[in-house]
């Protein structure tokens, strides 16, 4: 029996003129923050989740080349400025 699961996560994009957000909800998917990898490469984010139920990755787009990420409580916030 194949638990991988596949649901696209929630993303919201936010842009504050001088900056911007990028959230991505995950908790869905009930993985932990360490379950969690982010990688910013360039104008985009590889963001890979890997547990014994669910393993996942998918690309963001970026508005920047520039970029903080943070986990908290399953959610994924990744912000630059412009």
């Amino acid at each position: 029996m194949d638990t991988t699961q596949t649901n696209d996560p929630h993303v919201t994009r936010h842009d504050y003129g001088d900056r911007w957000v990028v959230a991505v909800d995950l908790a869905p998917l009930g993985v932990e923050d360490a379950d969690v990898t982010v990688d910013v490469v360039g104008d985009g984010a590889v963001v890979a989740v890997d547990t014994p139920a669910v393993r996942t990755q998918f690309d963001l787009d970026l508005p920047t080349d520039e970029a903080d990420h943070s986990m908290n409580n399953g959610v994924l916030v990744v912000e630059g400025s412009r």
